[in-house]
């Protein structure tokens, strides 16, 4: 029998790869975060939906006793450290550890604390959002870029066997700038103004403010040795913009929720690096600054 992964963030993505790894035979647990999400999987028949086809998986909470070998981390950023320290014990000294998430910083924190085990780095475009708790759909397929900033390991080609769309990425760390740069650029504005992205480009003021923080972005970047795109950032992000036009940003959402925003691993990790760098941000400490309120506000 393949070994088990372990997912850790049973949202959209972490669902979503949830059905792909037992479609591609693998044993899947999703560890919940308390009792009521694990007396609702139980509800559910014990298994996860998609597009009418059902995947039976297992779910416990974070204090089951079995070792865990392969782990996908789908959390939010901002939860990540709680959350893993949360199963750490558990953690085998070599596993093999996947950290799929927005934002940047928690991908360093869970390489550090794991030296031994076999941490590799991901960034996806699908698309997937939860009818229910365990119920998910593949809202737009992309593609899912995963690579280790030191090592080649040859067991990350074989996560494409699924029906999700996997490729082995050598330069992930600038495949996560490159996204970083497009959510620093679109997902604070989008909450501080409660607009769909696209507004952004159709409003001549949203647009200089965007523009500001690309070109910060741009700065920073380059003081890190990051090449983010062939054109300007602001072309980039305007094209994102216009292709998700009716897109709410998760920052939004998460704004509209009263929840937690993923703000500090996206302008809060650019303003920290920058002002590690010795690199002006004003329009992105803005930015950061006024979504902490909105944050304190909405609590």
């Amino acid at each position: 029998m393949k070994n088990r992964w372990y997912i850790l963030g049973a949202g959209s993505i972490g669902n979503l790869w949830g059905c792909n790894f037992s479609y591609m035979g693998y044993p899947v647990t999703l560890v919940l975060r308390n009792q009521d999400k694990l007396e609702k999987f139980h509800a559910a028949e014990q298994r996860l939906k998609l597009s009418e086809q059902l995947y039976f998986v297992d779910a416990e909470l974070s204090d089951s006793p079995e070792t865990i070998n392969q782990l996908l981390v789908t959390t939010k950023s901002t939860d990540t450290k709680a959350a893993i320290n949360s199963i750490k014990h558990r953690i085998a000294e070599d596993a093999k550890i996947i950290v799929l998430q927005n934002g940047m910083g928690s991908q360093d924190w869970i390489s550090d604390n794991f030296p031994s085990a076999k941490v590799a780095w991901a960034s996806t475009t699908d698309g997937a959002w939860l009818s229910d708790d365990f119920t998910v759909n593949h809202a737009g397929k992309g593609i899912t870029r995963i690579g280790s900033p030191t090592n080649i390991y040859p067991w990350i080609e074989q996560l494409g066997c699924g029906f999700l769309t996997v490729e082995l990425d050598d330069d992930i760390h600038a495949t996560l700038w490159r996204k970083l740069a497009i959510n620093c650029s679109i997902n604070p504005l989008t909450a501080l103004f409660n607009c769909q992205n696209g507004e952004l480009i159709n409003n001549p003021d949203y647009l200089t403010e965007m523009a500001s923080i690309c070109r910060e972005v741009e700065s920073v970047a380059t003081a890190v040795g990051i090449e983010l795109f062939d054109g300007p950032l602001i072309e980039n992000a305007c094209q994102v913009a216009e292709l998700t036009a009716k897109n709410y940003s998760s920052m939004l959402q998460d704004i509209r929720q009263n929840r937690q925003t993923e703000i500090e691993n996206i302008t809060g990790y650019l303003c920290r690096l920058a002002e590690a760098k010795g690199v002006s941000v004003p329009t992105n400490q803005k930015y950061l600054k006024k979504i902490r309120e909105l944050e304190d506000n909405s609590g």
